[in-house]
């Protein structure tokens, strides 16, 4: 199966210049430093043997030494055409995420720094492994690429054209893969290959080098986005997991303020099933299921509850009653809600509505935008028979609601 990445959704902010400057150093050198079985000249033997001594001077030497300079120059020594080039197209496909992220500048750093702690971390692993031999290509900082592609931008996808080859047969695919899902998919099989590779007594560096990479690119995006290094608009791995979290919360406490109002609503029985309940039972108890309902901050609720209650009960709520519900919503800060029960109190209770009628009026005014509404709750107000401090507030508002009129505010009228 050949997978060949063509695109993403991921945002790229500007050209990738120093991804693209990666992949030319890395053709570049493949050419400048040959890989040894292409240095093969059957007539003359001595450039052979000078070019594969180059070769091998920058590439890994694998169980002879720490060499600080191979840890980074091994990553552009590529062993054949095909691993060039497969490793060249992945550097793009996960290059540019993580360039469009970090910037040019950045992102050369984060790229050699991913190659060095590889190269510095399996040449030290192996130090006494009693292997033999070097270790070349830029997969290692590839996978590391990915791995950072994982944390960063987990949601966004891999435009991925798949080649399947069966027998005589071959079968095309174009497949959207998240960075997630893709990372998946080769960390899985580079972990199988050295369960594989292992039983059977195999060699698995390059697949321990894969890991390698995928870690270290894994734990520079870690450090990098908890130390705000990287701006990932809050689609990186840790605030989708978060935001995650508090969605289920939410939701939770959404069904459980849904099952406490189901079980406050459901008509409850005295212990004679039969008879009915008195009509001061009734109203005391449609008054504490109004106030729960506040108390929950179901103010949408609370107010059904009461319009239902108004309807069916007789003179209910009582005035008193009536002001606490009143107050309840204000210091829960649901003004808009309570209008309905501001208006109740001002028909039913006018003698005693002055302060109700004018926190009305600044509800109309300063919330719903309702000038017109505000000035004809505040004419019912007596002229000239409100104490100086309540009068100074009435001429305020009517005030601020000639001015909304005069400004042009467009007043959708309805039944607040």
């Amino acid at each position: 199966m050949i997978v060949i990445p063509t695109g993403t959704d991921a945002p790229i902010y500007h050209w990738p210049s120093a991804t693209v400057a990666l992949i030319v150093i890395n053709v570049a050198t493949f050419f400048l430093v040959p890989p040894e079985a292409f240095n093969v000249d059957p007539d003359d033997e001595a450039p052979a043997t000078v070019a594969a001594t180059r070769y091998e001077r920058y590439a890994l030497a694998l169980g002879n030494g720490l060499h600080p300079v191979q840890w980074v120059t091994h990553n552009f020594l590529h062993s054949g055409f095909l691993p060039l080039a497969g490793n060249m197209l992945f550097i793009w496909a996960f290059g540019i995420v993580v360039e469009g992220k970090l910037g040019p500048f950045k992102y050369l750093i984060v790229y050699l720094l991913i190659g060095l702690l590889h190269g510095a971390f399996t040449q030290t692993l192996l130090l006494r492994s009693g292997l033999s031999g070097h270790a070349v290509g830029a997969s290692a900082v590839v996978f590391g690429l990915l791995g950072m592609c994982m944390i960063w931008a987990p949601r966004n996808e891999l435009n991925c054209l798949i080649l399947l080859f069966t027998g005589f047969r071959s079968f095309v695919f174009h497949w959207n893969l998240r960075y997630t899902t893709v990372a998946l998919l080769y960390l899985g099989e580079r972990v199988i290959s050295i369960l594989w590779g292992g039983a059977l007594g195999r060699a698995v560096v390059t697949e321990l080098g894969d890991l390698s990479g995928a870690f270290w690119g894994t734990l520079l995006a870690i450090v990098m986005v908890k130390a705000r290094w990287v701006d990932c608009e809050g689609w990186d791995v840790f605030t989708l997991a978060d935001k995650n979290r508090r969605l289920a919360k939410d939701w939770k406490l959404r069904g459980e303020r849904l099952d406490r109002q189901k079980r406050n609503l459901r008509p409850r029985r005295s212990e004679s099933e039969g008879r009915a309940k008195s009509a001061e039972d009734r109203a005391a108890a449609a008054v504490q299921r109004v106030r729960k309902l506040i108390d929950m901050g179901d103010f949408a609720g609370a107010a059904a509850a009461y319009d239902k209650s108004a309807r069916t009960l007789e003179r209910w709520p009582p005035q008193a009653e009536h002001m606490e519900l009143i107050k309840a919503m204000h210091a829960a800060k649901a003004d808009v809600e309570s209008i309905p029960l501001m208006r109740a109190y001002c028909r039913n209770f006018p003698a005693d509505a002055t302060r109700v009628r004018l926190k009305l009026a600044q509800v109309l005014i300063r919330e719903r935008q309702r000038p017109a509404a505000a000035l004809r709750v505040l004419a019912e107000l007596p002229a000239g028979g409100l104490p100086p401090d309540l009068d100074a507030v009435r001429q305020k508002l009517a005030k601020q609601a000639a001015q909304m009129q005069a400004d042009g505010v467009l007043e959708l009228e309805g039944d607040d």
